[in-house]
């Protein structure tokens, strides 16, 4: 049996993987809502080539350009590369409130490999 993937784990591989040089042009913040075990929001910050996440005890309050939520484990899996962003958007297991665009310019912020559209 799999081990449950921990939400806190996941926003450290995310820090881990920020690439500053493909985010120079990019000032947005998103909330990004992780379910699972640990799960939780974090509003997550990016300008000026930095990437900063603040863990929300109250997201509802939070404002952001554009609000993500996505499972642990499916998280998992796209940074696994076993399945894209893009499909997971189009096939709601990645749910966006705000500007698709917004969310797309994080594919290769932080999944540089990864075409944005398949």
């Amino acid at each position: 049996m799999r081990s449950p993937v921990v939400a806190q784990n996941t926003i450290e591989e995310l820090q881990r993987r920020f690439k500053p040089e493909n985010a120079r042009n990019l000032s947005a913040t998103y909330l990004i809502t992780i379910r699972g075990e640990d799960g939780g929001s974090w509003l997550t910050k990016i300008a000026e080539g930095n990437c900063e996440f603040i863990k929300q005890d109250d997201p509802e309050s939070a404002r952001a350009d554009c609000s993500i939520a996505i499972n642990a484990e499916d998280l998992e899996f796209i940074m696994n590369g076993q399945m894209t962003a893009m499909t997971a958007a189009l096939s709601g297991i990645l749910a966006i409130d705000g500007e698709l665009g917004l969310a797309m310019q994080l594919v290769p912020i932080f999944f540089e490999g990864q075409a944005p559209f398949i």
